[in-house]
């Protein structure tokens, strides 16, 4: 009977892996809290930056070469985890880092201010599902902490719902060979460069302005750090995104494991996909921290061999 390898997390490390263990003869099957397989890809993403059919078309790829999906799974859970624990002959970890930097200031307990993708996820959900939106910005004054990827998402989101008007507070200053976004806004035009909340303003219980600072970055023999300048500002929000970046994995879902992320190892300079537990692996950006999905898929093809490895002088 073939080694049976358990994948927590259908995003695109635990697809590339998911594949190259099912080509070589592996029995893999494949858990996620969604009810779609593709993890990020799937709900992190727009549907107009990357076209949803191509996530199914990819799991029914997997399907054909045997791989089962399990959706709808919290493995966080601990009897989950060990029921898996005990059930297959060595388990990956590839959850993704979820884990969304939050923003501690006054105001942050109000209302309409959401984590970005918890925003993202919900339209694409309305998207494929026609589902009520739960988070909608029509007719809002729209506002997103960060200047990466996933906030230009956010924004591009909030203009195809009809925002009342966006913007986008952004820690740093201009960066004039910065790449365009992929979108046809103009971040000129959305972006307050050099900014950053300092105060969500309450109204009712729900938020209505932010209360904002000029930034800059000063470097000195200790490195750079942030220098807020005393120039505070006002800006209407009745909707708030924070879209910082991301710490790590949930701990919950290592918890149920019993596993620890040991960043002397567990980074993006290594190749080291083994945990403290003998038939338990970790891989992509739970392993690394947040990057790119070329990464995560490398990650995912490079714990393949890692677990075959193992599986081969196991067995």
């Amino acid at each position: 009977m073939n080694p049976k390898v358990a994948i927590i997390g259908t995003g695109p490390s635990g697809m590339a892996a998911a594949q190259a263990l099912a080509i070589d003869g592996y029995s893999v099957t494949m858990y996620d809290k969604a009810d779609r397989p593709g993890g990020i890809l799937m709900y992190g993403i727009p549907h107009m930056k990357l076209n949803k059919n191509n996530i199914i078309k990819k799991a029914d790829v997997l399907r054909n070469l045997g791989v089962k999906f399990i959706l709808n799974t919290l493995v966080e859970k601990q009897e989950v985890a060990s029921k898996i624990s005990e059930e297959f002959d060595a388990v990956l970890i590839a959850t993704g880092a979820e884990k969304a930097r939050d923003i501690s200031i006054d105001g942050r307990q109000l209302n309409n201010i959401f984590f970005a993708m918890e925003y993202l996820k919900d339209n694409t959900k309305h998207l494929l599902d026609g589902t009520p939106l739960e988070i909608d910005a029509k007719g809002k004054h729209v506002v997103i902490l960060g200047g990466g990827d996933t906030s230009n998402d956010c924004v591009a989101t909030a203009i195809s719902q009809g925002a009342k008007s966006v913007k986008q507070l952004e820690i740093h200053s201009k960066n004039k060979e910065r790449k365009k976004n992929s979108y046809d806004f103009d971040e000129d035009e959305i972006k307050l460069y050099e900014s950053t909340a300092v105060k969500f303003i309450d109204e009712d219980g729900s938020v209505s302005k932010i209360v904002t600072d000029h930034v800059e970055f000063v470097r000195d023999e200790n490195g750079s750090k942030l220098e807020f300048q005393n120039q505070h500002g006002e800006i209407e929000a009745d909707l708030i995104f924070v879209a910082i970046g991301f710490l790590g994995p949930i701990e919950e879902g290592l918890d149920a494991f019993d596993i620890e992320i040991d960043k002397s190892k567990h980074n993006r300079d290594t190749q080291i996909f083994t945990t403290n537990k003998e038939n338990i692996f970790i891989c992509g950006d739970a392993r690394r921290g947040q990057s790119l999905i070329k990464y995560a898929i490398g990650e995912g093809k490079m714990a393949a061999i890692a677990i075959e490895d193992y599986l081969e002088h196991k067995h």
